[in-house]
């Protein structure tokens, strides 16, 4: 059964006590809670983690870091908190649920890696056994090309297992809150009635153990979400391009919460659409243009492919997935976490020997010459002709492209002196009802066929962006002819490429 939440309008006042400039927001206010947590260390430690891995060696300015993310997120996520109202227009939180999202926001990367998302699909990838090696990595570009074509829309986030993949990001972090006794003690000083569990819920986007968090946790996980809306922003404004643009007071003001199948479904009102499609577009290219450029991608891959080789290594800083957990159980009496930063990367690539890496049948050749370009700041060059880009709603068509072209020849090759790298994205992961419908009468389950559809619809409006009207049942954007999501919902840009490795 779940419990009622402890918070009422008398418990708690939010009161500030200090403030830090910050280059995006401006001013943002701290409680005491929060100043005493950003100055602990295992919190400082973000400061030496860069939000976009290497893409500073692209863009330059590209410098910002996971911690002045984290200060974003809670800064955005109080502002939506004090915005959003029910269909009355009655505000949905009061100070002390405030302040429970303000720390989730606050927390919700503290257990993040070096080279951010770069080290953390390595260890995902270890800890299930992949293999890392670049013939293995090219099988599965080609993969992902083959089964484009009879690939079926629908199955998004919520028809999938959520903690499938125990090294997540925010799975570690809720490991580093368990253990780190001074962030408890503060949060207990200042917060008794939060419930830690609570925040650990929100930052992995779990709504099972409380449905009572559910609209909090829309507002960390959803496709319009605080931790989005403050990357956007903040990624266009140290990367120096304009793709982080959209109205976001517009966006506040029309934030909705309504009530389906007795679970709060956090959206936006009709005046609100516009706004909303408007962040989607902008965060469509702000993947497409930086994420995604040529350098950047290729550049991140090498990381990523070395770090494999690293995790391996004798005497490495890059610790075996059951060691990391080791150090983070240990984490106050043991630094060895807080030195697992990008310098851990950077200082074994220091330290390295490229006598050592050459032994034979040690390490591949093709992560020697990864090791040399990385450590000269270079990366490995565009074949001529190796590049594919096609935006399209229509899979069979990308994939009758991409199988016709000169780089999917050289995959079937399985040489190792080309590197294959394949990019999506689309506006939207949402699909119309009549499609997800579809999905759903392949699934076989002991309910009837309404049960089964508000059963996965409700995670659908959760994760997706629901319009919110009065007397009316919440839908999706992709549902309604106000939004252009409802035309782009099924396209996206497909970016195959291929480098040589030498």
């Amino acid at each position: 059964m779940a419990r009622k939440r402890k918070i009422t309008e008398d418990n708690y006042k939010i009161e500030f006590v200090d403030r830090i400039l910050d280059p995006v927001h401006g001013f943002i206010d701290l409680t005491q809670v929060e100043k005493e947590i950003i100055e602990l260390p295992i919190f400082k430690r973000m400061q030496s983690l860069k939000q976009l891995s290497l893409t500073n060696w692209v863009f330059p300015g590209a410098e910002h870091t996971r911690y002045m993310h984290s200060l974003g997120v809670m800064y955005i996520v109080d502002l939506m908190a004090m915005n959003l109202k029910d269909s009355d227009y009655n505000l949905k939180y009061n100070d002390g649920e405030r302040q429970l999202l303000r720390l989730a926001g606050l927390l919700h990367d503290i257990g993040h890696y070096p080279l951010s998302h770069v080290t953390e699909y390595v260890y995902n990838d270890n800890l299930l056994g992949q293999n890392g090696g670049l013939l293995a990595h090219n099988k599965g570009v080609k993969y992902s090309i083959d089964k484009l074509s009879d690939a079926e829309d629908g199955t998004s986030d919520y028809m999938k297992d959520r903690y499938s993949k125990p090294m997540h990001h925010e799975t570690m972090g809720t490991k580093v809150i368990e253990y780190d006794k001074d962030i408890k003690r503060i949060i207990h000083q200042y917060c008794p009635y939060i419930d830690i569990k609570d925040i650990q819920d929100i930052i992995v986007g779990c709504v099972e153990r409380n449905p009572e968090i559910s609209a909090m946790v829309q507002l960390i996980h959803s496709e319009v979400d605080a931790d989005g809306i403050d990357y956007v922003m903040r990624d266009a404004t140290f990367s120096g391009t304009s793709y982080g643009g959209f109205e976001l007071g517009l966006l506040l003001r029309n934030l909705a919460v309504e009530s389906y199948n007795g679970v709060d479904i956090v959206g936006i009102r009709p005046k609100g659409i516009s706004v909303v499609d408007q962040y989607l577009v902008s965060k469509y290219f702000a993947y497409t243009q930086v994420i995604f450029n040529r350098h950047v991608a290729i550049f991140d891959t090498m990381a990523e492919m070395f770090s494999k080789i690293l995790i391996q290594l004798d005497k490495s800083t890059y610790p075996s997935p059951k060691t990391l957990d080791s150090y983070i159980k240990m984490h106050n009496t043991n630094d060895e976490y807080l030195k697992f930063t990008d310098r851990a990367f950077w200082s074994q690539l220091d330290t390295i020997e490229k006598k050592d890496l050459e032994l034979d049948g040690v390490i591949p050749q093709y992560a020697v010459k990864m090791y040399e370009k990385l450590l000269h700041y270079q990366e490995f060059d565009m074949a001529s002709e190796g590049e594919v880009i096609i935006t399209s709603n229509n899979k069979s068509d990308v994939a009758r492209i991409l199988k016709s072209s000169d780089i999917y020849g050289d995959l079937l090759s399985e040489k190792e002196d080309k590197l294959m790298l394949f990019h999506s994205r689309g506006f939207t992961s949402q699909v119309p009802e009549l499609s997800f419908r579809r999905v759903l009468d392949k699934i076989n389950l002991d309910t009837t066929p309404d049960e089964k559809f508000v059963k996965y619809n409700t995670a659908r409006l959760q994760e997706g962006v629901a319009v919110i009207e009065k007397g009316k049942v919440p839908k999706l954007l992709v549902d309604d002819t106000r939004s252009i999501m409802s035309h782009l919902y099924g396209t996206k840009t497909y970016i195959l490429r291929e480098y040589l490795v030498k």
